[in-house]
């Protein structure tokens, strides 16, 4: 990381903002984001789900992930972590641990959501990426990444089971769970 990189993780550890609120750090630079209750409750019913249908791994949310690459440091809404390699009191993981990472995108996110960080994601060989997309009740699953792109798609909408592989595992969602941002 350059100096003005490290300064910039440095100025949004430091900064206190409302629960309603979460800044986000880019390579655009930090950016305010307004959360919807449709995030964070689906994201909760995604890491319950996980605890409920992957043994031998752990839910995390809101974390980090190691190392970052081009000044970037992702943080995913959720995935899970070898049960064994789980720490409590971490809030970064190293890239190697994470079979799959899940995106709630937001309002600001949503290009982000399906561009940036699946580069992100694939470069870091996460064999799985879903995005869900509160905005329009879909949902998007890439797996299978090589050379910093994921090479198959699946998509659905709300209401169907996603299959997710992990390791010798299929972790199923019930994205009928999810849910959706109404607008007036």
């Amino acid at each position: 990381m350059t100096i003005m990189e490290d300064r910039a993780v440095e100025l949004h550890e430091q900064i206190r903002l409302p629960r309603s609120m979460r800044l986000r750090l880019t390579r655009n630079g930090l950016t305010l984001v307004p959360i919807t209750q449709a995030h964070p409750t689906t994201q909760r019913r995604i890491l319950n789900q996980i605890e409920e249908r992957l043994p031998g791994w752990t839910p995390v949310g809101e974390f980090g992930v190691l190392p970052p690459r081009e000044g970037y440091s992702p943080e995913p809404d959720a995935s899970a972590v070898p049960t064994d390699k789980h720490l409590p009191d971490a809030s970064k993981f190293p890239e190697d641990l994470l079979r799959f990472v899940v995106e709630v995108v937001s309002p600001e996110s949503e290009e982000r959501g399906y561009s940036t960080k699946s580069d992100h994601y694939a470069l870091r060989g996460i064999e799985a990426y879903l995005v869900v997309n509160v905005l329009t009740g879909r949902w998007t699953l890439l797996t299978r990444p090589q050379d910093g792109t994921y090479r198959h798609t699946v998509t659905g909408d709300f209401g169907e089971k996603i299959e997710i592989p992990v390791d010798d595992q299929t972790l199923v969602l019930d994205s009928s769970e999810f849910v959706r941002v109404v607008r007036a």
